[in-house]
């Protein structure tokens, strides 16, 4: 059952709150939408108390969701199971739903998708990485195309191009009942989940009292828009309306909605693709000799300083009808979340790469080095759309000991870059650096070395001239669309058996993607100043206050965008280059699995079977060369694939309670993830770069599934004021995925025009296993205001390995975006009136892009390293039902993103700051 249970016809409290708290975990094992546990606990930011209402008949009939009621029903899951209730979303400085996933053991977040390969999408970018939050959610290491997401219990559509991930970030922290994290998996749930399965759940009106209406409003700055004097502020409004109605109160509304605008602005640092080379070489710019560490060898040939602002609107809603006919009950869930990003990155470069002028070592070997570098000056847009609507249509009927549910769903998601613009400046020979280039490293930063002469002539903008045909604008699209529907029949036995469940379900899901680049654009006249460009608004003296006093000219994007798309509009593009980016396809999933719930004394065993089959159709563009000595041909045109597969996946699950409080629980479980649509078509995507290089994206219809068996072992106590749970698992994964990138060094961009070509394979074996230990304690045993104090916090270690079998690097290393330690603490207060908040957060290092041949190996893999942050929030309850809330995030200025080429190296770095932020929460009930 997807709603939350209809908690009306019970004359006494405490079975009603009894009931409601097993009756949340109906979804297939799932725990559901959370109801108040019989504690009394302090009103949540936001939240009125629990509270509950009487009918005609004087029954009670709704309570208010609350904090304890999650620990309840984490309890009460049949297997390892994280719940986020709604203070646990409002509570924190959250620009999402994905922040506050972040705080929860075992869950890695990132503002990109680790990868930033084309195969990996376009989302995985430095530029998404400065928009001022996270966007994927990993659960235990494991990236979102290996998890399931579901909005309400029905499957959401996964919008992006090129994997099965869906941008969380479009959903903001308000207008959800739970975010219940499932990390193992039942045969009633669906078998693509080797990660876990993410329900993010709205409320009905069985969460509140008739006649119930709340309103958010949200307001806030970020520190660097107010420094660089840009655009700084944000603000949301939320509202909600719940109650009953009819005769006997049988019908149920909720509706909500929300509008949301935020403004951005960070600092970055990044290189030109390419321009790094190893100090010393075995020829100009050559391999790395024997006997030289390849990590320690790094030589940086070029520096972009950037500076991006921007800002993020988000909309939505969700409305809830539920219909209590007493035996059957029906239901229909609709939401709807939009995210518009409109971003521009300015970048002003100074590269080196072309100007090699190495020395002849004694050894014969060559000692690298830059005699002169250009000066760069690039600014491009960089939108983002993404949007996920769902509705579902269900109910569950009740005859004696059989109970069927049943559900029809549908579901759109879209993740689009449309209107991207960009042009690029360059000064003339006599204007450039003028001497040779080397930097320095200050805080992890490369600052380049320039005499004041040189920095003066980086500094001025009419020495900045448009370069030829660098104008460039490309629009890109990609959409999903999911319907499917389920039944499911669960039959009470009694004895050894309980019960029996069974079901059936179909999905099928539709996808459809294209990207169109239209380059040598000349919407600016070539040799036009950067001062007096058509679109130039005021200069700033600093693109980065702190590291490089390097000026910058910003721009109107959106004239800057509309002339760009007129001058594509009049050209005409080749049918290769117009439909060469273009995938379709169409998904069919049928499954079916059958499972017990068996008592044995005081052990409750869950044993089940699932099976899915699958078949996966896709059309793509294709490019042909045959070459026989004598000709050469190259044809075009639409090509086909078919993909099947056919699995089994059996599972048990087992809980035992040896103390009041407490539960031991163990899983076994086979999962698995198919290859997205896109990774499986045969043809060839192709994305143009801003320096003018390409990145190639190949298809593979031979990929096969990944596989794993899972082992899950978790204890779990909570008594007196403290909670605790340690969580040990194992995933033995076959055929594991990866992308086998390979990266061109600058002379062969130069010669070539390709920078990196990407196609996903299959590995061998691989492995991931770790240990989780969170923890929570309050002082609620103590008398007057002392109780409030409480600490909390979570530790996650991992490791990981797999095998490759690629010659072009080592045979076995670590998995992509698997970090090696999490961990969360925070102290806090509870009061009656006020609440506090200090909490830290760390996520450990991960590689985030294998590297292969001369330039790679398990010592160059570009890692994504550790970082940081502190936050503090302060509430304060102005009445019952009115709260509000201060809170500051990234107190201390630390680093947000930090991605270097290997992991002991910090020579060739990526690095984004997006400062500190601060936000007022005011929440009331009525």
């Amino acid at each position: 059952m997807t709603d939350l249970p209809i908690l009306s016809g019970m004359p006494r409290r405490a079975r009603l709150l009894r009931g409601a708290a097993l009756a949340a975990m109906s979804l297939g094992g799932l725990a559901a939408p959370l109801v108040a546990h019989a504690t009394a606990t302090a009103p949540a930011d936001g939240l009125p108390a629990p509270s509950s209402e009487a009918d005609a008949d004087g029954n009670t009939r709704s309570i208010v969701v609350s904090g304890q009621a999650a620990r309840t029903v984490k309890l009460e899951a049949p297997g390892t199971t994280a719940v986020l209730a709604p203070e646990d979303l409002v509570r924190q400085p959250n620009v999402s739903v994905v922040d506050a996933l972040a705080r929860v053991a075992g869950i890695s977040v990132s503002p990109t998708d680790f990868f930033g390969t084309p195969s990996s999408g376009n989302h995985g970018g430095l530029d998404g990485a400065a928009r001022g939050g996270a966007s994927f959610v990993y659960v235990r290491g494991l990236s979102g195309s290996y998890n399931v997401n579901l909005v309400n219990g029905a499957n959401a559509a996964q919008g992006m191009p090129y994997s099965r991930e869906i941008q969380l970030d479009l959903l903001p922290p308000v207008g959800l009942a739970a975010v219940v994290v499932s990390k193992t998996s039942t045969a009633d749930m669906d078998g693509d989940a080797i990660g876990g399965t993410i329900d993010f759940r709205t409320p009905s009106a069985d969460n509140f009292k008739d006649g119930h209406l709340g309103l958010t409003l949200q307001g806030g700055v970020s520190q660097y828009g107010l420094d660089y004097h840009v655009p700084a502020g944000s603000g949301l409004a939320q509202g909600e309306y719940s109650t009953h109605f009819g005769a006997d109160h049988q019908f149920g509304i909720y509706a909500t909605g929300y509008y949301g605008k935020r403004y951005f602005a960070s600092t970055m640092v990044d290189f030109q693709a390419g321009q790094w080379e190893y100090a010393v070489s075995e020829g100009e710019q050559g391999s790395n000799p024997a006997g030289f560490s390849k990590a320690d060898n790094l030589l940086l040939t070029s520096t972009n300083a950037q500076f991006t602002e921007g800002h993020q609107t988000r909309f939505g809603g969700a409305l809830s009808l539920d219909w209590d006919m007493g035996a059957t009950k029906l239901y229909l869930r609709g939401t709807v979340a939009e995210s518009n990003i409109r971003q521009i990155v300015y970048q002003k470069g100074i590269q080196a790469d072309h100007y090699s002028s190495p020395t002849v070592r004694p050894d014969g070997l060559y000692q690298n080095g830059e005699s002169d570098a250009a000066y760069h000056y690039w600014v491009e847009t960089a939108p983002a759309e993404s949007a996920l609507d769902t509705a579902e249509l269900g109910g569950k009927t009740s005859d004696g000991p059989l109970t069927l549910d049943y559900a029809a769903f549908w579901s759109w998601a879209k993740s689009a870059a449309p209107d991207h613009a960009e042009v690029s400046f360059e000064t003339s020979a006599a204007n450039q650096l003028g001497g040779p280039f080397s930097v320095t490293y200050r805080d992890g930063y490369p600052i380049p070395a320039l005499s004041a002469a040189q920095l003066a002539r980086l500094n001025n903008s009419s020495l900045f001239l448009k370069a030829d045909g660098s104008g460039e604008y490309t629009t890109s699209r990609s959409t999903a669309n999911k319907v499917g529907g389920r039944l499911d029949a669960e039959l009470a036995v009694g004895g050894l058996v309980q019960a029996v469940k069974a079901g059936v379900k179909f999905v099928r899901s539709s996808r459809a993607s294209y990207s169109r680049d239209y380059s040598g654009l000349e919407f600016i006249d070539t040799g036009t100043p950067l001062s007096a460009s058509p679109f130039a608004r005021n200069t700033i003296a600093a693109i980065d206050k702190k590291y490089y006093p390097y000026s910058f000219v910003r721009f109107d994007g959106d004239a800057l965008t509309g002339a760009a798309a007129s001058a594509a509009s009049a050209v005409t593009l080749s049918p290769d280059d117009y439909n060469g980016n273009t995938l379709s396809g169409h998904e069919n999933v049928w499954s079916a699995y059958v499972l017990a719930r068996m008592q044995a004394g005081g052990v409750a065993i869950q044993p089940g079977l699932r099976f899915e089959h699958t078949t996966i159709d896709n059309r793509f563009w294709n490019t042909v060369s045959v070459d026989d000595g004598a000709t050469a041909t190259t044809s075009s045109g639409w090509g086909t694939s078919r993909t099947r597969y056919d699995i089994l996946l059996p599972s048990v699950h087992a809980d035992w309670h040896p103390w009041q409080g407490g539960i031991l629980r163990g899983a076994i479980w086979r999962s698995y993830t198919r290859p997205a649509f896109f990774q499986l078509a045969g043809g060839t995507q192709t994305e143009l770069n801003s320096d003018g290089s390409v990145s190639i994206t190949q298809g593979n219809p031979d990929l096969r599934p990944v596989t794993s068996w899972n082992f899950d072992l978790n204890l779990e106590h909570e008594s007196h004021g403290f909670s605790g749970s340690i969580a040990a698992f194992y995933k033995a994964i076959g055929n594991y995925l990866y992308d086998r990138g390979t990266s061109y060094r600058a002379q062969e961009i130069a010669s070539t025009g390709v920078s990196s070509i990407s196609k996903p394979m299959n590995g061998g074996n691989a492995a991931l296993y770790g240990l989780e230990l969170a923890g929570r304690f309050q002082l609620s045993a103590l008398q007057g205001w002392v109780s409030g104090f409480g600490v909390s916090g979570n530790v996650t270690f991992q490791h990981s390995w797999a095998h490759l079998l690629d010659s072009g690097t080592d045979a076995t290393q670590a998995m992509q975006g698997v970090p090696s330690f999490l961990a969360n603490a925070s102290v806090f207060y509870e009061g009656k009136k006020v609440s506090a908040n200090l909490a830290y957060r760390y996520n450990g290092s991960l590689v985030a892009a294998y590297r292969f041949g001369t330039w790679g190996g398990a010592a160059m893999n570009d890692t994504q390293r550790a970082t940081h942050s502190v936050d503090a929030s302060v509430g304060y309850a102005l009445r019952p039902d009115v709260r509000l809330s201060l809170q500051a995030s990234n107190i201390f200025d630390d680093i947000s993103y930090y991605r270097t080429v290997s992991a002991t190296s910090e020579a060739v770095p990526q690095i984004v700051r997006w400062g500190r932020t601060f936000q007022a929460t005011l929440s009331a009930a009525f």
